[in-house]
């Protein structure tokens, strides 16, 4: 379970205290598939960075399976994040110079398993993915959709039990797209978390959860995109 427990992030500019977010209590149960909705500048990025381990609170804590990430070591938020985490951005982060088999091996050259069985491992989320004939073309070979399909594959090689996805459905192709929200209502159906940050509302639709995040406010809508939405505990 992920959960939030009065978080505040805020930021120093020309001498004034900018708050970026803040809320009282949010809980994300194991296999709940959240999607963070909302204009820019409200807080979305701002939220699932701090989910992520990646951006201290300014005050509060982050507890992943009640251990309280930010009272962790850099290491052990690095290591907590290795074991549990998979992260999906709209820049794929992809070694440019490797092809596309390399780049979803990377993770696993650290985990100590056998060289052949990371590349069966790869290869069998590439072709699940589509791209069995792509396999050793670089980054600069593939297409837009087809990079983030093998940022997808990275993301999923170590099985990560929690997915965070930021706008992972911008600027691609259709049928990229659907590749992409195909698998996240697999990852689902598996049991994994997600909590994906969309500007789509037909991509918040497939979560089974949607928060939308508005001047520090976060509303929650469990049933349709437009009907009157419920607030939760926040600041």
């Amino acid at each position: 379970m992920i959960q939030l427990e009065t978080i505040s992030k805020e930021y120093t500019r020309s001498g004034q205290t900018l708050t970026a977010f803040r809320c009282d209590t949010v809980k994300i149960e194991n296999g709940d598939y959240v999607a963070i909705v909302g204009p820019s500048g409200s807080g979305k990025t701002t939220l699932l960075s701090m989910l992520g381990g990646m951006l201290s609170p300014t005050t509060g804590r982050v507890l992943i399976d009640d251990v309280s990430l930010y009272e962790q070591s850099a290491a052990g938020r690095s290591a907590m994040r290795g074991q549990k985490m998979g992260f999906v951005f709209q820049s794929f982060n992809l070694i440019p110079y490797l092809s596309a088999l390399q780049n979803v091996q990377m993770p696993l050259s650290f985990s100590g398993m056998a060289a052949d069985l990371q590349q069966q491992r790869a290869t069998e989320l590439l072709t699940h993915l589509g791209l069995e004939e792509r396999l050793h073309h670089k980054p600069s070979e593939l297409s837009v959709g087809q990079q983030q399909r093998v940022a997808l594959a990275r993301t999923l090689v170590n099985d990560p039990q929690i997915i965070l996805a930021d706008e992972p459905t911008g600027n691609l192709d259709p049928i990229s797209r659907e590749v992409v929200l195909k698998t996240f209502d697999e990852c689902h159906q598996q049991g994994r978390t997600l909590v994906v940050v969309t500007h789509d509302p037909s991509v918040a639709q497939r979560a089974t959860r949607r928060l939308t995040l508005v001047d520090g406010t976060l509303a929650e809508n469990s049933d349709a995109w437009s009907t009157p939405s419920r607030q939760v505990s926040a600041a």
